[in-house]
C-alpha cells in the first residue's frame, strides 16, 4: 500500500509540475507585448549576435545591437558589423533590374534569352521564349534546380555553373509559383552582366550601393568587421562561397540596410510601383509574390513589403510599410535566430503598424506544433488518469520481475534515434550533402513543451510497466 501511495504522489507531482509550467508560460506570453519586444525575443531565442534597425515615421533610425559578432574573441555586434543576408539579396537584384527597366534598357516581358549572351536557357519541350525577367523575379519561370551548391576555388562563372547544373525548363513558364533559391535571380545576374558589360558585383557597387551611401555592402565573404556565423546551438562554421550572388550573396550592415529600406520606400512613392505589384500565378502556401519582394496585405488595409533570408549560420528579415514610412531590419549570425526574425516582424507589425505581419508558412508550422502539443497533452492526461484510476481501484499490483526495463530501453532508443536525426549534422551531410544543417533549428521554440509531454508520457508508460493486472481470486 505504501508503494502505491508513493507512486501516485510521484505521478501526481509530475503532472502538477507540467500544468504549472504551462500556466506560467501562458502568463509570460500574455505579458510579453507590454515589454520591449526586441529584448524579450532576444532573451527567448538567445542568438549569438543580432543587429536591429527600426525606422520610424519621421525618418528617425534606431539601432539595437545584441550579443557577439565573434563569440570566441568577445567582439560585440554593432550597426557596422557585416552579415550575410541570404535571400534578401534578391530584393537588391530586383531593384537593380527595375533601374534598368526604368532606363529603357530592359523590359520585364521580353524573352530573357534575347538579353543573354554568355549562356542561354536551352531548348526543351517547353517554350523557352516564355521565360522573362518577370517570371524570373516572381519565381514562376518553371526552371529546374533552384538551389546552390558549395564550390572550391577556383570558382566557376555563373554561366559555367548554369551549364554544370544543367539548368532547363521543367514546366511551362509563368503558370506556377516555385521559389527559386538561387537560379532565377542568378540568371538576372547574368542579364545585368551581359546587357551592361559590367561584372555584376561591380555594377551593383557602382549603381546601387555607392549612390545610396552603402559603403559597407558588397558580396565578399570575409574582411574587417565581419561577423562569424554559428550553426545549430552555436557551432562556429565557415562561409561556403556561392557564385549566383544575385540570389543570396549580399554582405551588409544594419546601418547600410537602413539606407536601402528608406530607398525602397522612396522608390515605392516615386517609381512605377511595378516592383511592388502582386504577380500572376504566384499564390502559394506562403502567400503571394511581387518582383523580388513579398507583399503582406493586412486586414487594416495596409500592405507591408518584406523578405526573409536564411543560410547556415545566418538569418535576416526586412520589412517596411511605405505609407507610414515605418521599417525594420534584423540581421543575425546564428541559426538559433531562425524563428526570431519572423517573430520580430510579427511584433514590429503589431506595435508599429497595428497588426501582426505573419509569414503564412511559419504560421502553419506553428499551428502544426500547437496541434501536436495539444494532442500529446490530451493523450498524456488521459493515460495518466486511467493509470491512477486503476491503481486507486486496486486493479494493478507491483510486478515481481523487471520486464519494465524493456520499456525503458525502448524509450531510450527512440530518444536516441530522434536526437541523431534532429540534433546532429550527420543526416543532412549523408543524405543531401549539406554540411552543418541541423533539423531542430527548423522547429519552433514551442517544441520544448512537446518534448516535456513526450518525456512525461514515456515516464508514465515505463512506470506502468512496473505494474501488472491484479489477478482476481
Amino acid at each position: 500500500m505504501e508503494r502505491e501511495v508513493r507512486t501516485k504522489r510521484i505521478v501526481g507531482g509530475i503532472l502538477a509540475m507540467f500544468f504549472a509550467a504551462f500556466f506560467a508560460a501562458t502568463l509570460f506570453w500574455h505579458g510579453e507585448s507590454s515589454k520591449n519586444y526586441a529584448d524579450v525575443l532576444v532573451q527567448k531565442y538567445k542568438p549569438v549576435g543580432a543587429a536591429m534597425v527600426f525606422i520610424e515615421e519621421d525618418g528617425t533610425v534606431r539601432f539595437q545591437n545584441y550579443g557577439y559578432a565573434d563569440k570566441e574573441n568577445e567582439i560585440p555586434v554593432t550597426e557596422d558589423t557585416k552579415f550575410k543576408i541570404a535571400s534578401i539579396s534578391k530584393t537588391f537584384t530586383s531593384y537593380a533590374i527595375m533601374q534598368l527597366v526604368d532606363e529603357g534598357r530592359l523590359d520585364l516581358d521580353t524573352p530573357v534569352n534575347k538579353y543573354l549572351t554568355s549562356w542561354k536557357i536551352p531548348e526543351s519541350k517547353y517554350d523557352e521564349n516564355k521565360v522573362t525577367l518577370r517570371t524570373l523575379l516572381s519565381h514562376t519561370s518553371g526552371l529546374s534546380k533552384s538551389d546552390e551548391e558549395g564550390y572550391t576555388n577556383p570558382l566557376p562563372t555563373v554561366a559555367e555553373a548554369m551549364e554544370q547544373r544543367e539548368i532547363h525548363l521543367v514546366r511551362k513558364p509563368g503558370v506556377q509559383f516555385e521559389y527559386s533559391e538561387f537560379v532565377g535571380h542568378g540568371i538576372c545576374q547574368l542579364v545585368i552582366e551581359d546587357v551592361t558589360g559590367i561584372k555584376f558585383e561591380d555594377y551593383m557597387k557602382q549603381y546601387v550601393f555607392e549612390p545610396l551611401g552603402m559603403k559597407d555592402t558588397g558580396y565578399e565573404n570575409e574582411g574587417e568587421n565581419f561577423a562569424v556565423p554559428y550553426a545549430g546551438n552555436g557551432k562556429e562554421v565557415s562561409i561556403t562561397p556561392i557564385v549566383m550572388n544575385g540570389g543570396g550573396g549580399v554582405t551588409t550592415t544594419a546601418k547600410d540596410m537602413s539606407l536601402f529600406v528608406k530607398e525602397l520606400m522612396r522608390y515605392y512613392e516615386e517609381g512605377s510601383k511595378e516592383m511592388f505589384q502582386v504577380q500572376k500565378n504566384t499564390e502559394s502556401q506562403g502567400g503571394v509574390y511581387a518582383l523580388g519582394i513579398i507583399p503582406r496585405k493586412l486586414s487594416n488595409g495596409k500592405t507591408v513589403y518584406e523578405h526573409n533570408g536564411t543560410l547556415t549560420g545566418w538569418n535576416a528579415q526586412m520589412a517596411f510599410e511605405p505609407e507610414s514610412h515605418n521599417g525594420m531590419v534584423v540581421l543575425t549570425n546564428s541559426d538559433k535566430a531562425y524563428y526570431m526574425t519572423y517573430e520580430m516582424m510579427e511584433k514590429w507589425g503589431e506595435q508599429e503598424i497595428g497588426e501582426k505581419v505573419e509569414d503564412l508558412q511559419i504560421k502553419e508550422l506553428h499551428n502544426i506544433f500547437f496541434k501536436l502539443i495539444l494532442a500529446v497533452g490530451i493523450c498524456t492526461a488521459v493515460y495518466a488518469f486511467f493509470f491512477l484510476h486503476n491503481i486507486r481501484k486496486g486493479k494493478l499490483q507491483k510486478r515481481d520481475d523487471k520486464k519494465y526495463i524493456v520499456r525503458l530501453i525502448l524509450c531510450m532508443l527512440l530518444i536516441g534515434i530522434y536526437y541523431f536525426f534532429a540534433y546532429t549534422a550527420i543526416p543532412f551531410s549523408k543524405m543531401f550533402g549539406m554540411e552543418n544543417y541541423y533539423l531542430f533549428t527548423f522547429f519552433p521554440k514551442e517544441r520544448g513543451w512537446l518534448y516535456i509531454e513526450i518525456l512525461v508520457l514515456f515516464g508514465l508508460w515505463i512506470l506502468k510497466g512496473t505494474y501488472v493486472k491484479k489477478r482476481m481470486i
